[in-house]
C-alpha cells in the first residue's frame, strides 16, 4: 500500500470504516434512550425549555437508531449522512446556543456534536464505501471494491 497515494480500495474500505463505527456509535445512543425509558429522555430536554419535547424526544431517538443502522448496514448511506447531519446540528444548536464556543476546560461546547455533523456530511460526498448494500443494490458484486486485487490494464 502506497500511504501517499491510497488505492480506491483503501479509500473504500477506509470509508466503511468510518460509516460503520459512526452508525454503531449512533445507533447505541438511540438504543440507550429506549432501554432507560423515552419518558426520561423527555424529561431531560423538557428541562432545558425545548418545547413539543415527547415528539423531539422520539424524533432523535427514532433518528440515533434508524439512522444508526443505515450506516451500519450501508443503505442509503447519503440521505442518512445529510439526515444525521441536520439532525446533529441541531442538538448542537439546542444544546449549546448561548454557551461560549470554548469551553473552560481547553475543548469546544458541543465537540462531539460537531464532530457527528462533520462526519455525517463526509459521508454525504463519500458515500458508503464497501461492505454496504449501497453497493449491491447498485449492481455491484460483492461486497468487496469494484476492481480491488486486479492490476490496472489487465483483466
Amino acid at each position: 500500500m502506497n500511504f501517499l497515494n491510497p488505492s480506491a480500495a483503501s479509500s473504500s474500505y477506509g470509508t466503511a470504516l468510518l460509516r460503520i463505527c459512526v452508525g454503531a456509535l449512533m445507533a447505541l445512543h438511540g438504543v440507550r434512550k429506549i432501554l432507560a425509558g423515552q419518558e426520561a429522555f423527555e424529561a431531560s430536554i423538557a428541562g432545558m425549555g425545548v418545547q413539543k419535547a415527547e415528539m423531539l424526544s422520539w424524533l432523535v431517538i427514532l433518528g440515533e437508531t434508524g439512522l444508526g443502522a443505515m450506516f451500519l448496514l450501508g443503505a442509503f448511506t447519503r440521505l442518512a449522512g445529510f439526515l444525521a447531519a441536520v439532525m446533529f446540528a441541531a442538538i448542537w444548536f439546542v444544546t449549546e446556543s448561548g454557551k461560549p464556543l470554548l469551553a473552560g476546560t481547553g475543548g469546544i461546547a458541543g465537540e462531539l456534536l460537531i464532530v457527528y455533523v462533520v462526519v455525517s456530511l463526509a459521508l454525504v460526498f463519500l458515500g458508503s464505501g464497501a461492505a454496504s448494500l449501497d453497493r449491491k443494490m447498485s449492481g455491484a458484486r460483492g461486497f468487496g471494491v469494484r476492481g480491488a486485487g486486479r492490476k490496472s490494464g489487465r483483466r
